[in-house]
């Protein structure tokens, strides 16, 4: 058995080159529409990019910020984890604690999610126009 991978390549058409103008230092060479829309994909791969610089150290700073209550998180949930295989009932217990602040929690991020989604489908809707 060999390590090397090897790939079929199809065969493909050789046209002649096209006589081309020279124009100054430049020479115009006409191009297909898929080299068209490869060159408009590349120019919104760069301004995508450009504010993904921008945006780094705003997104780095939120992961300073978040970092040391995800550690608390989870120092927490590794107690608790430990705890409800000691003591079985711990879970019970645990769940009728959490249940009034998971319920507090989803009435506040209720009416946004439900907002998001309205906002999704309305935007799915106008561009399948």
């Amino acid at each position: 058995m060999s390590a090397l991978r090897k790939y079929e390549l199809p065969e493909t058409e050789v046209h002649a080159v096209e006589a081309v103008e020279k124009t100054g230092r430049w020479i115009a060479v006409p191009i297909t529409p898929e080299e068209h829309a490869a060159a408009e994909a590349r120019r919104e791969s760069k301004a995508k990019n450009i504010a993904l610089f921008l945006a780094a150290p705003f997104i780095g700073l939120a992961y300073i910020v978040a970092m040391p209550f995800v550690g608390l998180g989870m120092i927490v949930w590794l107690g608790a984890k430990a705890l409800m295989a000691k003591v079985p009932a711990t879970k019970y217990v645990a769940q009728a604690i959490a249940a009034p602040f998971v319920g507090l929690a989803l009435v506040v991020v209720g009416p946004f999610l439900g907002l998001g989604a309205l906002a999704w489908f309305g935007m799915k809707a106008l561009a399948d126009r």
